[in-house]
């Protein structure tokens, strides 16, 4: 999509894919609230899209649609306490009255009006729906009460005005379930967008055609890329026939139970011609963040001759974005190692030092590991010398727990080829699903993690990924294509779904939760003890917020960003 940016216009075109991912998903989300709202009956005063100073605003009906100059969050304010914020007891303000009721309630200094005052208090919350009074003291200290029509306005300046609304019109004046509706509409709508654009990035992607034996994509930086061509037949592996592609995958799997360095294929080409290639497996460990990957173009030093070459090694696991500790980079030769594992809590017991002579020997000494620290000696293509392993810094392992729980294998054997892609209305029904779910439920996993006892914590608050992290992650996706952008937008609307309904004052799960308390006791919660409650939670989730933003600038190096035109 953008392969060739760099520098600024990759920033500036990042920034712009992020605020638009992130407007969609709050748009969608805010609007799921504002139209259950409006279809149980209650006045909407605000539609707001982003935080902070509005930079455009426009009335539309009765609320006032907003667009603040923070591209984060959002809000929509339905009517039930919000005169404490919008008048306030002291305040100058301009009456309209008509046949002795007030329709109209002013704050702009000098407005044309029938009678000038100040508020001495006043009253909107009538159940009955009518009685709804204003009490203003005038300059000569006469005190006069007045009743307030239901449709009456406040004119905040001269492009804001809000209705006020009878009891009825509020979010408390609705009966329970209308009250929940609204509630879990927003994350709802979330859930709705997530799957919508699951369906059409498998509609554009296509679904693997298991029924099929050739060879839809070859990757780039795997042993395959310069042997196997697309449109090549598998017609067996290691011996056995091969006429499908789930064929192919029972018969590989099992092979690579013993972790092979390489495995026969027998290949008809597009001519009928056949020919059988000994494929080199491209190696990852996630358990280090290590692999053989994009080894292309690498060579040994002259000098080395034992060792093996490391690939790639931004795996999201021990990089050195992520962790600057990892010793290792691009290039590097691993000369031998140590596995130090953590057999009680935090002490590492101390291993053998083994010689590497191929990949196959780092994950022997892996496999059965859970975690550990991993020290390696190794040539340094920067320095051009030879660190020992009392030396380097150790990689932590991530533990089968974590590497379980997030559906990630520890180690994995690819060829770097793919099956050829077709369109199945079932198999895109079934991928969008089984996407959505996947999604769905590694929220609550990495809650799991986070939460739940264990002898060794890997995953903590640290870990979490603010919207700067959001952003590095687009950063990144901007150059691959609109298909990834749109799988990851689907992500994030799930997440935020999720995270809004969980039981947290201040989030709209937090409020559901109200409404169990009132609907089990038959008794509304203290108002003033629940906006109490919202609002240290809505100050400690800003505490968190920011945290989580200090990590993510200091583990994304933000400020080492090539600003060059």
């Amino acid at each position: 999509m953008f392969l060739a940016l760099e520098g600024f216009w990759l920033i500036v075109v990042s920034l712009i894919v992020f605020i638009f991912i992130i407007g969609i998903i709050i748009i969608v989300h805010e609007f799921g609230h504002f139209l259950v709202a409006r279809k149980s009956g209650i006045l909407c005063h605000e539609f707001s899209i982003g935080m902070g100073p509005c930079v455009y605003k426009k009335q539309f009906k009765n609320t006032l649609f907003c667009l603040r100059a923070i591209p984060i969050g959002g809000y929509v304010q339905m009517a039930d306490d919000e005169t404490s914020i919008l008048l306030t007891k002291g305040d100058k303000v301009y009456l309209d009255i008509e046949d002795d009721e007030v329709t109209k309630i002013s704050l702009i200094e000098n407005s044309l009006c029938d009678v000038i005052g100040t508020i001495k208090d006043y009253d909107f919350e009538n159940k009955l729906g009518d009685g709804m009074t204003i009490t203003i003291s005038s300059d000569d200290d006469l005190i006069s009460t007045f009743k307030v029509r239901n449709k009456a306005i406040i004119v905040l300046d001269k492009n804001t005005n809000y209705k006020i609304a009878s009891y009825k019109e509020t979010f408390s004046g609705k009966p329970l379930w209308q009250r929940f509706l609204t509630l879990a509409a927003g994350p709802c709508m979330n859930f709705i967008l997530a799957i919508l654009i699951y369906f059409i990035y498998f509609c554009a992607l296509g679904v693997p055609n298991y029924d099929s034996n050739v060879i839809g994509e070859v990757g780039y930086g795997y042993a395959s890329y310069n042997i196997l061509n697309v449109g090549d037949k598998i017609v067996s592996v290691e011996g056995e026939d091969v006429t499908s592609w789930q064929d192919f995958e029972i018969i590989i799997d099992d092979y690579n139970k013993n972790y092979p360095a390489s495995i026969n294929l027998g290949i008809e080409d597009i001519n009928g011609n056949y020919r059988e290639e000994e494929i080199e497996y491209s190696i990852i460990i996630n358990s280090i963040g290590l692999s053989n990957l994009e080894n292309y173009g690498l060579s040994m030093p002259d000098d080395i001759t034992s060792g093996v070459l490391v690939g790639n090694v931004a795996l999201n696991y021990n990089n050195k974005n992520a962790n600057p500790t990892n010793p290792l980079s691009r290039g590097d030769v691993i000369l031998s190692m140590r596995v130090d594992p953590y057999l009680s809590a935090n002490r590492p017991t101390i291993g053998e030092e083994i010689v590497v002579d191929s990949w196959s020997d780092i994950i022997n000494n892996l496999k059965d590991v859970d975690v550990a620290e991993v020290r390696f000696s190794y040539y340094d293509t920067d320095s051009k010398t030879i660190i020992k392993i009392d030396e380097s810094e150790p990689l932590i392992t991530w533990g089968n727990e974590t590497l379980t729980n997030q559906k990630i294998e520890k180690i994995e054997l690819k060829l770097g080829i793919s099956p050829t892609y077709h369109f199945s209305l079932g198999g895109v029904l079934k991928s969008t699903f089984s996407g959505f779910w996947s999604d769905f439920t590694l929220v609550f996993r990495t809650l799991k993690l986070l939460i739940a006892p264990s002898g060794i914590r890997q995953v903590g608050v640290s870990n979490l990924t603010s919207v700067v992290g959001i952003f590095d992650m687009v950063k990144d996706l901007v150059q691959t294509g609109i298909l990834p952008i749109l799988a990851f937008t689907a992500m994030l609307s799930v997440n935020i779904g999720i995270v809004n309904l969980l039981p947290i004052p201040a989030l709209d799960g937090g409020r559901i939760i109200f409404l169990l308390y009132e609907l089990i006791t038959h008794k509304k919660p203290n108002k003033k003890f629940e906006a109490i409650l919202n609002a240290i939670f809505f100050f400690l989730l800003i505490i968190l917020f920011l945290y989580v933003t200090y990590n993510d600038i200091l583990r994304f190096n933000l400020i080492s960003f090539n600003w060059r035109l």
